[in-house]
């Protein structure tokens, strides 16, 4: 996998349909960055109980979306 430079977007729900549009949250210096502020929102979620924790930071890692900036150099 390559750890060119990635642009990290986030996800929103919309209307009643909940539509997802995606929105650039970061152009990050790589793909490795992009994890690392991924990991840091995601880390933030705390619950009481740790199985409801968990299941709370899978969901919020679903809302983020990594892609690669193809016009890089």
């Amino acid at each position: 996998m390559s750890n060119r430079p990635c642009t990290l977007r986030i996800a929103s729900l919309h209307g009643k349909s909940q539509l997802v549009k995606w929105n650039v949250l970061e152009k990050g210096q790589s793909r490795t960055h992009c994890h690392r502020c991924v990991d840091a929102v995601v880390s933030l979620i705390v619950a009481d109980d740790p199985l409801d924790s968990l299941l709370a930071q899978e969901r919020a890692r679903e809302r983020f979306q990594i892609s690669r900036e193809w016009c890089a150099s």
